[in-house]
């Protein structure tokens, strides 16, 4: 399954078939990301966020394009604005936009992760695990977050170990094994674990 959310990034070559956004064939993820896509890998520290940089540095690295003013220089100030904008937003905990990455908490961490793909603008989001690692109070926190995603119009795709998170949070649950779809299910308030754990086994 996490598999799935790189190939849809464009980090994983396909061996067969293809993944398209709006006519677009998506191959790398720099595609991707031109193209509305963001991810939050389940490795955060490793591969979501840079720890030994700045919170503004993460938060606008995917938008730095767009920050490059006609003569190729990016403006400070612009800096400065996006990533406050997205402290205050995601009401990330830090003395400042300067504060670097790996002195935040778990649950300030994801936030970042999620602030610079919607301060680019990103209309779809891969999200690989996107609670692990963090407390029940920060959990929450972060439904709130993606309950606001979906409101806002952005597409999802959560890839997850707990089931009950699934249930509670995707429109459509779709249960694959052994790279094979077996069942798909919708949002429903009678849905229960048992249901999805037959077609997994």
């Amino acid at each position: 399954m996490h598999e799935i959310g790189r190939a849809a990034y464009g980090l994983e070559k396909l061996e067969s078939g293809s993944v398209t956004r709006n006519g677009v064939k998506i191959t790398d993820c720099l595609t991707a990301i031109e193209h509305g896509i963001g991810y939050i890998s389940k490795n955060r520290d490793s591969e979501s966020l840079i720890l030994d940089a700045a919170i503004q540095t993460n938060i606008v690295l995917p938008s730095l394009t767009a920050l490059t003013g006609p003569v190729g220089f990016i403006s400070p100030a612009s800096e400065k604005k996006l990533s406050d904008s997205q402290i205050e937003a995601f009401r990330i905990k830090c003395g400042s936009s300067k504060q670097y990455v790996n002195t935040l908490s778990g649950g300030n961490k994801q936030k970042v992760s999620f602030g610079k793909w919607m301060a680019k603008g990103s209309e779809v989001v891969i999200m690989d695990c996107p609670t692990r690692g963090v407390d029940i109070g920060v959990k929450q926190a972060m439904y709130a977050l993606i309950e606001q995603m979906k409101k806002d119009g952005k597409a999802i795709l959560m890839i997850s170990e707990e089931l009950s998170e699934l249930i509670g949070m995707a429109d459509k649950i779709i249960i694959m094994k052994d790279f094979e779809v077996t069942r798909e299910f919708t949002r429903s308030a009678d849905l229960k674990q048992t249901d999805i754990i037959e077609y997994m086994i």
